[in-house]
């Protein structure tokens, strides 16, 4: 990964250009590397326990010295929440980012004990800071969270705009617009490559204000007679603070549930992000049974359906402080994400068979993405006028889209690049581009439980042919010197064979592994591994022919 002569300037991406989430992006100016994001990215329904997966960052490995900075756009877990797993690998390089993005990013140290090893630095939105021969300055923009940033690199070749995620809303809740000046002023400076956004890049027009959205829950929140329990996302701040005002404004007290909408909620208030008077929020607690219902608004996690989250135990009646009662509102402010539609209709039943009246985007105005539509995209890139455009964040069909607004907007083929994971874009002095023929391998590393594995996919694919075939486990045992078998294998499956058919299939495969044993030792292989492998491969044939099923072969020997 040394800077090839003559293009000292090079940009690619470790995550978040063939996903949603899992942003990573490295740029290098003369061999110093700079990261912008360290996200984790959501299992999908294919990813059978995983807890998230991170981004690959073992290109790195020997070159840490050369991190200048880690660059935070915002405080989502797509774009921190891989810190506290990465930043140790990375030899703790400094981090910066806005004053609630870096709470976030120490509360994601915090957990592991970390955060007195990582030199945390806040930049105000509108500063800039020093990093080798690299200024970096945090410009305004507004998203779902406040302290929302892009990130503009000025590198001796050319300034470089990450904007992160982004939407242009005029009317934003708890806060400022985007910083058009800035942007048109960067733009008319001269801008050589921007790398945006391009989750709504296939959706028309301009995203919706936060301001509509306010006003459909202040209305709901007025007409409802019972008790409102409104479900969003933990970090969707400008949602909550839009939440609190209207339970003021109808003096109705604030009971939270879920420990991330907790935590989310008390370090935003301590930095004055959400405003309340005291005694306005609380902790749901049995308490709250005394207040009459009309007095009662409750906040809870699980709007995508998470079955350990609070709104999904409230629907199965599991939930320790709440269950639902005849007159109550449930409120999914929230899109599910693709992948969780099912999930959240198992939720949204629950809820209404145990009485509640539910009420989603799909019939009202209560949810807005956090995420520039077309329109957005295009006034970004009349702002700005990059010589190149780099569309990130989203998956291909995505980034497709937002290459071709580029096109509509005049860009030429060779000014609009699209990059997968892992592949490199180059830079000369003069603003030349050119994708390097080397690409950087990069693999899932997955977080499961405790751990991280960076044979990822393996795991994932295990688990796949266990839960859709089943389970094989064959144990035998054979004497230490001579290797050979001592009585018959033993056979334990799980998940394929059931009921009058069992006792017949296993006797069949009983033999068959002896019998595969038996011919592998014939031919001279004593070998653990050589053994295994044939008594795998003949039962594996057996099962595929026998009952049309794959089943995991797990063979064990146990030496007498």
């Amino acid at each position: 990964m040394n800077t090839e002569r003559g293009f000292p300037l090079r940009i690619y991406p470790l995550g978040g250009f063939e996903q949603v989430g899992r942003n990573c992006t490295v740029i290098e100016v003369d061999g110093d590397i700079y990261l912008i994001d360290l996200g984790l990215q959501f299992p999908d329904e294919g990813m059978l326990g995983i807890d998230y997966l991170i981004p690959d960052i073992s290109c790195l490995r020997g070159r840490e010295n050369r991190i200048k900075g880690v660059l935070f756009t915002h405080g989502h877990l797509d774009h921190i929440g891989a810190a506290q797993h990465l930043l140790p690998q990375l030899h703790f390089p400094p981090c910066y980012g806005t004053k609630l993005t870096m709470a976030f990013v120490r509360k994601r140290l915090d957990e592991e004990k970390l955060t007195a090893k990582v030199p945390i630095n806040v930049v105000p939105l509108g500063g800039r800071v020093r990093l080798g021969k690299v200024e970096a300055e945090f410009l305004k923009v507004t998203h779902s969270i406040p302290d929302s940033a892009a990130i503009a690199l000025h590198t001796p070749y050319g300034t470089i705009l990450h904007t992160g995620d982004f939407k242009f809303d005029l009317t934003p809740t708890n806060e400022s617009p985007a910083d058009f000046q800035r942007l048109a002023e960067l733009g008319k400076q001269g801008v050589l490559a921007i790398i945006a956004d391009s989750t709504n890049a296939t959706k028309p027009g301009h995203s919706k204000s936060e301001a509509d959205i306010s006003e459909t829950l202040r209305q709901l929140i007025r007409d409802v007679d019972g008790r409102v329990i409104i479900s969003t996302f933990s970090s969707l701040l400008t949602r909550v603070q839009q939440i609190l005002d209207h339970a003021k404004e109808f003096n109705r007290k604030v009971f939270v549930s879920g420990r991330s909408m907790e935590t989310n909620i008390e370090i935003a208030q301590n930095l004055g992000y959400l405003k309340a008077p005291r005694g306005l929020v609380r902790k749901a607690a049995p308490g709250m049974e005394k207040l009459p219902d009309k007095e009662v608004l409750i906040i809870t996690t699980g709007s995508q359906g998470e079955e350990m989250a609070g709104l999904a135990r409230i629907g199965l009646g599991t939930h320790r402080h709440i269950s639902v009662k005849p007159g109550d509102t449930v409120i999914l402010s929230s899109n599910p994400i693709i992948g969780n539609e099912r999930a959240v209709a198992k939720v949204i039943n629950n809820l209404h068979m145990q009485g509640a009246t539910v009420k989603t985007s799909t019939e009202l105005a209560i949810h807005t993405t956090g995420h520039g539509h077309s329109g957005d995209l295009m006034l970004m890139h009349r702002l700005v006028r990059a010589r190149h455009i780099i569309p990130e964040h989203g998956e291909p069909y995505m980034r497709a889209a937002h290459g071709d607004i580029a096109r509509k907007l005049g860009y030429p083929e060779n000014q609009i690049h699209q990059l997968n994971n892992g592949e490199t874009l180059e830079f000369s002095p003069q603003g030349h581009a050119r994708r390097s023929k080397q690409k950087i391998p990069t693999q899932d590393v997955i977080i499961d439980g405790y751990g991280s594995a960076g044979e990822g996919r393996r795991v994932i694919d295990d688990r796949k042919i266990m839960s859709e075939n089943g389970a094989i486990v064959v144990v035998l045992r054979a004497y230490t010197d001579s290797k050979r078998l001592v009585g018959d294998p033993d056979i334990l499956s799980r998940g394929l064979i059931y009921g009058s058919e069992q006792t017949t299939i296993t006797g069949e495969a009983i033999k068959i592994a002896r019998k595969a044993y038996e011919e592998s030792l014939g031919r001279g292989e004593t070998d653990r591994k050589d053994l295994k492998r044939a008594v795998n491969g003949a039962l594996f044939r057996f099962f595929d022919r026998k009952v049309n099923r794959k089943p995991m072969i797990m063979p064990i020997i146990v030496e007498v």
